[in-house]
């Protein structure tokens, strides 16, 4: 042992470390125990989701990058910082939103960035600054990047399709299905690249803070870690496609194409930080530590216990607000009615035996059906679902529910088409389905809060800011449908014409049954 390392921890003996270190396990132990089922879905996520074991190395990886801080850390004196008591009443707040409208991702980051806020409150702003990758470093633990799956598989279909008709091989395209000459392929969510993305930057942003001093080095490799990976799975697939089109689809075209893509995703990120280290500024020697305060210094042990009560306070709190809320009963539904709305001009059709409901489930609530114009012309449905109490009977914005129902995929397929247009109210999100014998053409809308939208964001954002207030988060799917066929503008037109008709009428029915 150095005698620096030596004189560090004989200072330490007699610096404010003995409070600090007590009252920061302390509230560690707290916010562990409180926030404990979100901690836990975190690492449930781990053990089931192949695109996040990497989060089982997060915490040690942490622990690590810590470990080689203890001896600047150790030299500076803790002082607790009150300034961390806004991100921590912050992220309470955040975390009581997320668990009120059941947001699984905004009580996961809420909960983890509630650790640094603790370190600052805990150690002060010098001892926390230093700490900041290690502890910012603690995000990557939260699975999410889902979100990226559906335009990463545009992209790698869109990469695919150029590079084989550049190639010279005929193909033909209709939305993640391409057919060659050999043989059909498609682009599903394993092809999406996500993992490979996922794990690239988490890996190039430890990779860039370990190699490199300058922060415009280390930002370009994390920029070159988010780029190489996406294109990386655009060649991935198109060799791949290459390897099934010569070989007469012998091989790439089962299990073999996922191993053949992993071992190259390998030698890509490898060929990556060799590049990277001929930049690398690693062995440069770092600043020497220098003590903030002289040893034997007041250890104001009153200003840790009042840090101690806080930490507690603050991280019990939001648990139990939000149980209590949720505790509540916010009555029931009533007054949407039954069958499809007929404005005038329109009328039921008698026979609803080609009627379609969208794969939506939880909704308190619904009504729908199929009308036709009086002038005549295919017809047209409509359904509506209303949302109360999400927390218990189910969301509306979720990953369970899709138009085509991931209950039932199987049968149901569904394509996002751009949106169509509506004077007077939001463009709605535009659709093709296809289904046993059935293709339709959807338009939909979300209705919270007395307006329409299409950000499904937006709808979580009202229904939370909401139920913080003690409100409730009512909530609507508003879908709108036509046969689609070889017609396809005559489904466009006459969704377009029953829209302006019947949106006026719902809109003021659904504020009815929210006032209820």
């Amino acid at each position: 042992m150095d005698a620096e390392t030596l004189n560090i921890r004989a200072s330490v003996r007699g610096s404010s470390w003995w409070l600090a270190g007590p009252v920061l396990v302390l509230g560690l132990a707290v916010l562990g125990w409180m926030f404990y089922p979100t901690f836990e879905s975190i690492v449930a996520v781990w053990n089931r989701s192949e695109t996040f074991a990497h989060g089982f190395l997060i915490v040690p990886i942490v622990l690590f990058l810590l470990f080689l801080k203890r001896e600047e850390v150790l030299a500076l004196e803790p002082r607790p910082s009150w300034w961390a008591l806004v991100p921590l009443v912050g992220f309470s707040l955040v975390w009581v939103a997320g668990e009120l409208v059941d947001v699984v991702s905004v009580r996961q980051f809420a909960a983890v960035l509630m650790i640094p806020a603790l370190f600052w409150l805990v150690l002060g702003n010098a001892i926390s600054w230093r700490l900041q990758f290690p502890l910012a470093y603690l995000l990557f633990a939260v699975p999410f990047g889902e979100f990226l799956v559906p335009p990463l598989m545009d992209f790698t279909a869109d990469f695919t399709v150029a590079a084989v008709q550049l190639t010279g091989i005929p193909v033909y395209r209709d939305g993640l299905y391409f057919d060659l000459p050999t043989g059909r392929w498609s682009v599903v969510e394993a092809c999406s690249g996500v993992r490979y993305l996922i794990a690239s930057v988490a890996l190039g942003t430890l990779y860039a803070y370990l190699m490199y001093r300058s922060t415009w080095r280390r930002l370009v490799f994390v920029g070159v870690s988010v780029v190489v990976p996406i294109v990386a799975n655009g060649l991935r697939a198109y060799m791949i496609v290459m390897i099934g089109h010569f070989s007469d689809m012998e091989h790439a075209a089962g299990v073999d194409h996922l191993i053949y893509g992993w071992i190259f995703f390998g030698v890509v990120i490898a060929l990556m930080f060799g590049i990277g280290a001929f930049w690398r500024e690693d062995m440069d020697p770092p600043r020497a530590p220098v003590r903030t305060a002289a040893p034997g210094r007041s250890l104001r042990a009153g200003r840790f216990a009042a840090a101690a009560v806080l930490a507690v306070v603050l991280a019990s709190a939001a648990p139990l607000y939000a149980g209590w809320m949720n505790q509540r009963d916010l009555g029931p539904v009533a007054g949407l009615g039954t069958g499809p709305l007929a404005p005038a001009g329109w009328r039921v059709l008698e026979d609803q035996a080609d009627a379609w409901e969208p794969g939506y489930r939880g909704s308190r609530d619904g009504r729908g059906g199929l009308v036709v114009g009086d002038g005549g012309g295919p017809p047209v449905g409509m359904h509506v679902l209303f949302y109360r109490e999400q927390h218990r009977y189910g969301n509306m914005v979720g990953w369970s529910n899709t138009l085509a129902g991931r209950h039932r995929a199987a049968a149901w397929s569904q394509s996002h088409r751009g949106r169509a247009t509506v004077e007077g109210y939001p463009d709605p999100d535009r659709f093709l389905l296809n289904g046993p014998g059935q293709q339709f053409l959807v338009w939909r809308w979300y209705w919270v809060d007395g307006r329409l939208t299409t950000r499904p964001h937006a709808v979580k954002a009202r229904e939370a800011l909401n139920r913080l207030v003690g409100g409730r988060d009512d909530a609507a799917l508003v879908v709108l449908y036509a046969p689609y066929g070889a017609e396809s503008g005559e489904a466009e037109r006459v969704l377009g014409a029953y829209a302006e008709d019947v949106l006026p009428g719902l809109l003021e029915q659904l504020d009815g049954v929210a006032r209820q």
